[in-house]
């Protein structure tokens, strides 16, 4: 819970009494940064809200990381993460990204930094969690790059490495010019799509499409119900709203997230949209793309020419598949030509108790 005092803050190696209470400092100045005045105490340490006016400083650690990721972008973890929940702090020089969910305290990426001052951040981010959180088998690491571990010492024996869902990044020429019996399926599906809706269009996203974005979104939703059973349609409503959520952060902040995107239009309907960024100058990175599924053929184009967006990249990244099958079946018939690999970590010899 975060709350207000107008008293000056303690400094960061002084103990706070209640451990995990809140407190509001006065400004003050750190990193060449103006810190909020509201942040989270946890024993002797404060976590700042992980909000826009973030993104300065953090795109400047993260450039630090030679990881070409979908997690390692400043865009996808704000428009994730809302501002109750993520929380961040400069821990030996590096960017410690904090996720608050419920009661636990866990971390989406590992610091962000230079070599020589992770490891050592890394162990006091485990000791701020163990802080917080009743037990130590909740304090994790959820999306670290899988050279990260190779700053552990061989001998050391503290972590419990486990292998997450990796990343699929395709080459941006195979996606937009899908030579070869590969993709002979794809070339079929758009090319039947723009004989049947001859009227289409593209245009760039911008703030007179949030409207229509919005209702698309509604289409969406009540068509992928249609095809639902009674026991999965729960977890699809929440997966929905967070989805939603997402995106009107990503609307909101669209410009000064430094976003690309394209919407697709039917008979002057907007039917399909999609946007995305560059993680670095050779890698791009979908973020999000719906399209009205009812309409076959308009995913493999909408996806297509958004990807000519992208011809001065190498790749394109479209992120995991977050455990759907559906999905993994989807991302694989796109022929990925690399997988971003990722790792959690977390105390060796701590479990979930069954």
């Amino acid at each position: 819970m975060l709350n207000q005092n107008e008293e000056p803050p303690p400094s960061l190696t002084e103990k706070h009494p209640d451990g995990h209470r809140a407190a509001a400092p006065v400004l003050t100045l750190h990193s060449n940064e103006l810190l909020p005045r509201h942040y989270l105490a946890v024993e002797n340490h404060r976590l700042y809200p992980f909000t826009i006016d973030v993104k300065p400083l953090f795109d400047r650690y993260v450039r630090c990381i030679p990881a070409p990721l979908s997690d390692y972008t400043f865009a996808n973890n704000i428009i994730w993460l809302s501002q109750k929940s993520g929380f961040y702090q400069i821990i030996e020089d590096c960017f410690c990204l904090f996720s608050l969910n419920g009661h636990c305290l866990t971390m989406l990426l590992p610091p962000l930094g230079k070599p020589a001052h992770q490891a050592t951040a890394l162990d006091a981010c485990f000791r701020i969690m163990d802080g917080y959180n009743p037990t130590p088998y909740l304090s994790a690491v959820e999306y670290v790059y899988r050279d990260f571990v190779n700053l552990f010492d061989a001998s050391d024996d503290r972590w419990l490495i486990e292998r997450s869902l990796p990343d699929y990044i395709y080459r941006t020429q195979d996606l937009v010019q899908l030579k070869g019996n590969a993709y002979k399926t794809k070339r079929g599906e758009i090319n039947q799509f723009r004989r049947v809706h001859p009227d289409h269009r593209l245009e760039r996203l911008g703030p007179q499409h949030w409207d229509d974005i919005r209702g698309l979104i509604d289409t969406w939703l009540r068509n992928r119900l249609q095809y639902m059973s009674g026991d999965a349609i729960a977890d699809f409503f929440y997966t929905v709203e967070q989805e939603r959520r997402a995106i009107e952060r990503a609307l909101t902040h669209y410009d000064r997230l430094g976003l690309e995107g394209m919407c697709l239009f039917i008979n002057g309907r907007l039917e399909g949209f999609t946007f995305g960024e560059r993680i670095n100058p050779d890698v791009a990175n979908v973020l999000v793309e719906k399209t009205n599924f009812a309409i076959p053929g308009s995913a493999q184009y909408l996806f297509r020419e958004f990807a000519k967006q992208f011809t001065d990249c190498t790749f394109i990244n479209v992120g995991d598949d977050l455990g759907l099958e559906n999905l993994r079946r989807v991302k694989m018939s796109y022929r990925p030509a690399l997988f971003g690999e990722k790792v959690s970590l977390r105390h060796a010899g701590t479990h979930v108790p069954g």
